[in-house]
């Protein structure tokens, strides 16, 4: 294979030979890409929620990846504890344009643990299928070069046996969840993701995709009548690829009416050695807008000048309309 060849595909090694997982700055705002298992958590009756990260356009060709996620809880009256989702998320890096697109279908269910409901175990799994493709007509090699200019229409000379591979994408996860009141509660959780490690590689050489374990902790905490503390802390491990976030939100409410919601969010996390992720965002009534940046400090901001990259996560909850119904007895009928 060619030097030009080599070096071109320099940015994508880590990708090539460690393949990962997306993730996102604003991960509890990216529910079912956080764990199957938080399928149906949310006060309503459907929940859509996109997110969309652009990672390093100030080095190369920008890491973008995009989420689209639907969630229904109880559409099955009899088996109100199951709950129902659909998530696809597409992920392109580089200048191969090596994507990874999903299309998972997901499955939880609810579990009291006592009798007021205060704790609740919840469990979920995802299955789907997962494509990954690379343009290889994105990258100059040596034959096409001729006096010293570059000619794409000359042929490359070299010999691809594939550029795309799809497989089964089997994940689950649980969490516990304890409401002590109205503004006061805790979630812990636990997610694996990759379990049956499909095969990766575009040869013939042997290459699973390492299964991804993830923890997560997040707590919402009164402190005054307009204030409230939203702290969390995600940590996952894939192969040799190790990942943790610790922040918090300050929520302040602008409304109180329960007919209005009006909610200012001002945060701020840090990935060790890598970004320090500022964050601001707002419920506007069934509304949620946020948005971060990453800012780069890890060994790479030389060439980023600490700029790592935007993300933007909207979710929309609405509920459906059941009126009450009364029943009266009719009025005797006198002679």
């Amino acid at each position: 294979m060619k030097r030009r060849f080599l070096l071109s595909f320099l940015a994508l090694f880590p990708l090539l030979n460690y393949a990962q997982d997306i993730h996102f700055s604003q991960f509890n705002r990216s529910y079912l890409n956080l764990n199957p298992a938080l399928c149906g958590s949310f006060n309503g009756d459907y929940r859509l929620n996109g997110n969309f990260r652009n990672q390093w356009s100030s080095i190369s060709e920008p890491y973008q990846t995009i989420s689209i996620a639907a969630d229904a809880k109880a559409l099955i009256k009899k088996v109100p504890q199951l709950n129902f989702g659909l998530l696809f998320y597409n992920d392109k890096a580089g200048v191969g344009d090596l994507q990874s697109s999903s299309f998972l279908f997901n499955l939880s269910y609810f579990k009291a643990l006592n009798i007021d409901s205060s704790l609740t175990l919840k469990v979920g799994l995802q299955a789907g299928i997962n494509n990954r493709s690379i343009n290889y007509n994105a990258f100059s090699f040596d034959n096409q070069f001729q006096g010293g200019q570059y000619n794409g229409q000359l042929g490359s000379g070299e010999n691809f046996s594939n550029n795309s591979l799809t497989n089964l994408a089997l994940n689950t996860g649980l969490s516990l969840e304890y409401l002590m009141d109205t503004r006061r509660e805790i979630e812990l959780g636990v997610a694996f993701f990759n379990l049956n490690q499909a095969e990766q590689s575009f040869n013939e050489e042997a290459e699973p995709l390492d299964m991804r374990t993830t923890f997560f902790i997040e707590a919402e905490q009164y402190l005054s009548e307009k204030f409230d503390i939203l702290p969390s802390i995600l940590y996952s491990m894939q192969g040799d690829y190790r990942e943790m976030l610790i922040g918090t939100n300050f929520r302040y409410y602008l409304s109180s009416s329960s007919y209005y919601k009006r909610n200012l969010y001002l945060g701020v996390w840090w990935r060790p050695e890598d970004a320090i992720i500022p964050a601001v965002g707002l419920d506007y009534n069934q509304w949620h807008f946020g948005f971060s940046y990453d800012i780069n400090i890890s060994s790479l901001q030389v060439a980023s000048n600490q700029r790592g990259g935007p993300e933007v996560s909207i979710t929309y909850i609405f509920s459906r309309y059941n009126p009450i119904i009364k029943k009266f007895k009719r009025c005797p009928k006198f002679l």
